[in-house]
């Protein structure tokens, strides 16, 4: 009997053990591939080869301040374990490597990325522009539009596995304060907040 009992409790340990070691999946949300719109020289400047290059499992590109003399790309990179790269032009087009380190770890900061739909935004030139506001004296609906000049314009580049996509938002916290009403401006813009948590230390 007792034998009976020291087998069982073996039996329940390993599983336990095994359930304890066994890695978990993680939920990437729904995805949109269109690999034809990648801007492969999008990184040469930063010195970073073409994304669909890459031989990470999963890796995620933000573009910033293209055409200026502080580009910058912020790179999250999966293989076995996330890891966050920041490249930065310098002077004379030196460019800057900086391994990010930030508090807490990556991990959070990923999934608070693909819970605001990295993967399946729609680049922003796709977004119906109009806004529409009802008139409640005269009972007429008006649209009201808004268009912002000499914003600061960020691309996102992302790879799954052999797949990929490109897409561009401009200014979009203040598209996000006008257009409350559509979800795209506020998830880039909670993707550009998680962004910025990368580099706190």
């Amino acid at each position: 009997m007792k034998f009976v009992y020291l087998l069982l409790s073996l039996v329940l340990f390993s599983i336990t053990l095994n359930s304890q070691t066994k890695p978990k999946t993680q939920d990437l949300g729904n995805i949109v591939f269109e690999t034809t719109g990648i801007n492969e020289q999008l990184g040469f400047k930063p010195g970073l080869q073409p994304i669909m290059n890459s031989k990470s499992v999963i890796e995620i590109r933000l573009y910033s301040n293209i055409g200026f003399p502080q580009t910058q790309c912020i790179v999250l990179q999966y293989d076995k374990g996330w890891k966050a790269t920041k490249f930065k032009i310098g002077l004379k087009d030196s460019c800057i490597k900086t391994m990010l380190k930030p508090i807490g770890g990556i991990d959070k900061i990923v999934r608070a990325i693909m819970e605001s739909n990295v993967f399946s935004l729609p680049t922003q030139s796709r977004i119906n522009p109009a806004n529409y506001k009802l008139d409640p004296v005269t009972n007429e609906i008006k649209p009201s539009a808004m268009i912002v000049s000499d914003a600061a314009c960020y691309y996102v580049q992302f790879k799954v596995q052999n797949d990929g996509r490109e897409y561009k938002y401009c200014d979009p916290k203040a598209y996000a304060a006008f257009y409350k009403g559509q979800h795209e401006y506020a998830d880039f813009a909670a993707i550009l907040k998680q962004f910025e948590k990368l580099e706190v230390k």
